[in-house]
């Protein structure tokens, strides 16, 4: 096939402009440099994509549809494809998530994480939290570094990235409570994940379980592919709202929360005004919660409270939480010196900070903290939060009653005065290495997590570096 350069050029989309500036050498026809590859039913006169597209086999079967009868929808039975075989499986790839799928193949599982959106960290990069809280422990003056681990390990190495990803070094004697752009925890969980060869499935949403009586033989989940099965030996719960517990018929406590939302004003670093703007929607935007000099971090405070389990709450949250900073931002472009401001996201996922809590075999509530506190079964330990010292947590605590073969880890834990300890993204990697770690004990040794000897558990977890008092 032959053009003329003119018409070459008109399909690159560059006509006008290359013709006006004298581009076009006339109109002398020009033999096209590419084709089709073989097969392609693709665009002969678009090659650049056209050669991407090809006809391929279906990879899914519809099964027969949901009825309605006697005002019932009625689901009828239909086999479920086994998708994938592992040792142990992690629900959830929020920082709890990360951590468990990481410590269980260090300890020599093969695993599977599976996550419901396109990227790993949750609330902490989806959510944009991105301050990392609860490192350390007060002792008088100085603060001795706690969170230990999996946690301590990907803190430095985002460190290591630069200080335009993670906010200053390690400091002795202080509380380390670095920032970290999402980005870059993205980035770096990706990397951590794909060193321990973890079979890593994104877009897939956690639906159902797969039981024999109590005992969990695997998960059910949903992506575009339709339902599929993964068979696993355990199992950890790392969705934040304990989905899979509720699916496989444990108990739990559930409680209402504030719903986070949170927004990254940009270019901040060429505001010339002195004074903040007028009318803020909420929290004002901090420097302190950036390592981007940039942008700056804002929401509207702890946000409305709300069932984070309920689609009509949390769809409201995020039309009122965007309307409102967009509206603002519109009235800051006309103040002077707040002219080049602009938002350069909103969070991608919304942060019910809490839902449902384990009924865990021992849970952890500030009057238990306020007793004789001192467990023997010690799997890491949470950083003082500003108003609370810090403390350990059991092994007790990640055993749901009832379930077998399944951990919890994460924002699941505790009680309603607990919460706001264990849901922040420390406390969460250090429950998630615990969780990861036992999981591929278990599995290993063929009992379930409530059997598996602590002694065995603490060897574990002291040598990957957590630190247990």
């Amino acid at each position: 096939m032959q053009i003329t350069k003119r018409e070459f050029l008109k399909r690159l989309g560059l006509g006008g402009a290359a013709l006006a500036g004298g581009a076009a050498l006339g109109d002398q026809a020009v033999k096209a440099k590419h084709a089709l590859p073989a097969g392609s039913c693709g665009d002969p006169d678009n090659v650049v994509f056209g050669k991407n597209i090809f006809p391929i086999e279906h990879t899914m079967t519809d099964g027969p549809s949901c009825v309605l009868k006697d005002g019932k929808i009625l689901q009828p039975a239909r086999e479920i494809p086994i998708f994938h075989t592992t040792d142990v499986v992690v629900v959830g790839g929020g920082s709890a998530g990360f951590a468990a799928a990481v410590a269980a193949a260090r300890t020599g599982a093969k695993v599977a994480l599976v996550e419901r959106y396109g990227s790993l960290g949750g609330l902490f990069t989806n959510g944009m939290v991105l301050i990392m809280l609860c490192t350390s422990a007060r002792e008088g003056k100085n603060f001795r570094l706690v969170t230990k681990g999996i946690v301590e390990e990907f803190a430095k190495r985002a460190r290591a990235l630069g200080d335009w990803v993670c906010t200053g070094p390690v400091p002795p004697n202080r509380h380390w409570q670095p920032t970290v752009d999402p980005e870059g925890a993205k980035y770096l969980m990706d990397k951590m994940v794909a060193e321990e060869k973890i079979d890593m499935f994104f877009h897939c949403w956690g639906v159902d379980t797969i039981q024999d009586g109590n005992k969990v033989l695997g998960i059910v989940f949903e992506s575009k592919q339709g339902r599929q099965a993964i068979l696993a030996k355990q199992v950890v719960d790392c969705t934040g709202d304990a989905d899979v517990l509720f699916q496989a018929g444990g108990d739990y406590r559930q409680i209402t929360h504030g719903i986070g939302h949170e927004v990254r004003l940009a270019n901040m670093d060429r505001i010339t005004a002195k004074k903040p703007p007028k009318g803020k929607p909420g929290r004002w935007p901090t420097r302190s919660n950036e390592a981007n000099k940039s942008a700056w971090w804002g929401n509207l405070g702890i946000g409305p409270k709300g069932n984070g389990l309920d689609v009509r709450d949390l769809t409201a949250a995020e039309i009122d939480f965007r309307k409102r900073w967009w509206e603002h931002v519109a009235k800051m472009r006309q103040e002077p010196g707040w002219e080049q401001v602009f938002i350069a996201n909103t969070c991608s996922q919304i942060g019910p900070r809490a839902s449902r809590l384990v009924d865990a075999e021992f849970v952890v509530s500030r009057a238990v903290l306020r007793g004789d506190y001192k467990p023997d079964d010690v799997v890491g330990w949470l950083g003082a939060d500003g108003r609370h010292a810090a403390f350990p947590v059991p092994y007790r605590q990640l055993v749901p009653k009832k379930v077998d073969n399944l951990l919890c880890a994460g924002r699941c834990l505790g009680t309603g005065d607990t919460i706001d300890t264990f849901r922040l993204i420390c406390p969460c990697f250090v429950t998630g290495q615990a969780a990861g770690t036992a999981a591929a004990l278990a599995a290993q040794a063929g009992v379930t997590p409530r059997a598996l000897p602590y002694s065995t558990l603490r060897q574990a977890l002291e040598k990957g570096g957590v630190y247990l008092g």
